[in-house]
């Protein structure tokens, strides 16, 4: 009886161990794809081909605005020979209708910004198509609140009105950083976006309106918009461990389908899988990967190309009862390729178009301060991180002198810490820095992490410039060294001496450097963005 017991245990031991092997197996194969990017590839040319054969007997008119972009997206110049019949093409059709106002009306902000990604993809400048600059346009259109308004010019005032869509406000963030922009007013533009997030972590296209509270929470939202809104995010500097992207992540997560897909308003389409492409390309995710592929293989990726017809086109939907492809589709053709593109490439086409123009809106983002001046490139990283910013005349100021608020502010930036400004208040503890002062949080979050101290226990003298050997110390305590400084600190005026050893060590120290002169704004940038490089949090920039 014992040794029948004994064999029974080992059997169950043994199927038991069978079950978690296959369980494991079955889970190791869920990370892998189905679909090669070689495979992507060859669909795409498929696409490439459709575009090239149907549009050029209409000397490619219409290429532009979307498909540009997955054309651009696949190394495709809708500029160039290939894509040009007697001297005209896509660009050439396309600005034609901008002087005339085709397809750019002035209620709706979406023209000039779609106009926009199209102008880039086509190789062309968006500061001067048709005679409009297009970037400047869309930029004026942010109001005070950082929301990006509904349209360019209301009919009887002439400026931008609007405050209803979501998707405008999307739109134009993508739109300034496909041209290459950092975009305005970063903070309110983010805070504004950040509150049309509903309870279920998801977008809408529209700001809701209700007078119970309690019907924000009944609120469905679409995958579109919400994948539209992790875009904007990205763009704005939020990455995954912010907990609106980590809400909205999980919302997409919750509705991807079976077949590795999406849906929007029930109906599975093409065009939803690209927009959480995009998403995950700019936040940095592989929408081919394992945290997006079912267990049956099958992603966002694969799900778009069950839509894709014989001749490279796309449908949007199905027959329902067959499950055969109804009709080719303009808009997802389109959206097919350039979320192929970005899939294929595992970066979005955005960031692709973003870095192709960047360097050259560098050149002439300031008009004091350029190329080859000292702590330009530093000043350029810090900017398209929103770590710092330039004055609202279009000047730098890069002689100027930094206060001890301004530090305070660049730092809590500069360490990415801005989520915290919520939770400490310079004024509670100075009587020089009421709570109404522009950087009482930010000197309240320096503070409480000791990176900066105060003149005396009652004063902090906000406006007092700082010194190199300030600026150093405050760094070094930022870099987490106070104590590896502190071993080192003579007595008396060289008790700081550590502190600028370890500072020399470490880079922080920039060329001139003399520890009692005041810093200006060039020497700031410049040795908070060495700060930043030694935090690792401009590794990938």
């Amino acid at each position: 009886m014992l040794k029948q017991k004994k064999l029974m245990i080992l059997a169950i031991l043994f199927f038991t161990f069978v079950l978690i092997f296959n369980s494991v197996l079955e889970y190791g194969n869920a990370a892998s794809s189905k679909l090669t990017r070689e495979e992507l590839k060859m669909a795409a040319k498929k696409t490439i081909n459709y575009y090239n054969n149907s549009y050029r007997e209409k000397e490619f008119r219409g290429i532009l605005d979307w498909p540009a972009l997955g054309l651009f997206g696949f190394g495709e110049d809708v500029s160039g020979p290939k894509w040009t019949v007697n001297g005209k093409n896509g660009a050439y059709w396309r600005e034609q209708e901008v002087k005339k106002g085709i397809g750019l009306s002035k209620v709706k902000n979406t023209d000039f910004q779609r106009t926009i990604i199209g102008v880039c993809a086509a190789g062309k400048s968006p500061r001067n198509f048709g005679g409009i600059n297009l970037v400047e346009t869309v930029r004026q259109t942010m109001m005070p609140n950082g929301h990006f308004a509904d349209s360019v010019a209301d009919r009887k005032t002439g400026k931008p009105v609007g405050e209803e869509l979501v998707n405008a406000h999307i739109f134009g963030v993508i739109s300034l950083h496909c041209a290459g922009e950092p975009i305005p007013n970063r903070d309110k533009c983010l805070e504004w976006l950040l509150n049309q997030q509903h309870y279920d972590g998801g977008f809408t296209w529209d700001v809701k309106y209700f007078d119970d509270p309690e019907d924000y929470k009944l609120i469905e939202s679409d995958v579109d918009m919400t994948s539209g809104a992790l875009m904007a995010m990205a763009i704005l500097g939020l990455d995954e461990e912010d907990i609106p992207v980590k809400k909205a992540l999980s919302f997409l997560k919750d509705r991807q389908l079976e077949s590795g897909g999406f849906d929007s308003w029930g109906t599975e389409n093409p065009e939803s899988c690209v927009w959480v492409i995009q998403a995950l390309t700019l936040l940095g995710q592989d929408p081919m990967g394992e945290k997006w592929t079912k267990s049956n293989g099958k992603n966002p990726v694969t799900a778009i190309l069950q839509f894709q017809l014989k001749n490279g086109s796309f449908t949007h939907v199905f027959d329902e009862d067959e499950m055969l492809p109804v009709y080719d589709n303009g808009m997802s053709t389109e959206q097919g390729l350039y979320g192929m593109a970005s899939a294929y490439r595992n970066k979005s086409v955005y960031d692709m178009l973003h870095e192709k123009y960047r360097p050259d809106v560098e050149k002439s983002i300031f008009t004091d301060y350029g190329p080859g001046e000292f702590g330009f490139n530093e000043t350029m990283k810090l900017l398209y991180s929103y770590v710092l910013s330039g004055y609202p005349d279009g000047t730098f100021k890069p002689e100027k002198s930094v206060t001890r608020a301004e530090f305070a502010k660049l730092l809590v930036y500069g360490l990415d810490i801005s989520n915290e400004l919520g939770k400490y208040k310079g004024s509670t503890k100075f009587n020089d820095i009421d709570k109404e002062h522009w950087a009482d949080s930010s000197i309240g979050v320096c503070i409480n992490k000791s990176y900066v101290n105060g003149i005396s226990d009652s004063t902090f003298e906000p406006d007092s410039n700082i010194t190199g050997e300030q600026l150093m110390v405050m760094l070094v305590r930022a870099a987490g060294l106070e104590k590896e400084a502190k071993k080192m600190a003579g007595v008396g005026k060289d008790w700081s001496q550590g502190y600028l050893k370890i500072s020399k060590d470490k880079g922080f120290i920039y060329d001139g450097f003399d520890e009692k002169e005041s810093i200006n704004r060039a020497q700031c940038a410049w040795s908070l963005s060495k700060l930043r490089v030694f935090l690792g949090y401009e590794l990938n920039n």
